[in-house]
């Protein structure tokens, strides 16, 4: 009973690639630009990049360790 249960639910899993004619349809909503993608994504990714290193380069980043520590309670 289990083998049928099996079967059964792969052949309702892999009825929608049945149903998929053309992979590359660039109607179907389920088309996706990777190259595009990826080329917004590395820009994106370059961008934030600078901005960041702008900002810990301009002095308005208080990363530093000027504080004077507190003598700890005894």
């Amino acid at each position: 009973m289990e083998r049928v249960t099996w079967s059964l639910l792969f052949a309702l899993a892999g009825m929608p690639a049945f149903e998929a004619n053309d992979l590359l349809d660039k109607y179907s909503p389920f088309y996706y630009d990777w190259e595009g993608l990826q080329l917004g994504g590395t820009i994106c990714a370059g961008l934030l990049c600078i901005v960041g290193l702008l900002f810990i380069l301009s002095g308005k980043c208080k990363c530093k360790n000027n504080q004077k520590q507190s003598p700890l309670p005894e």
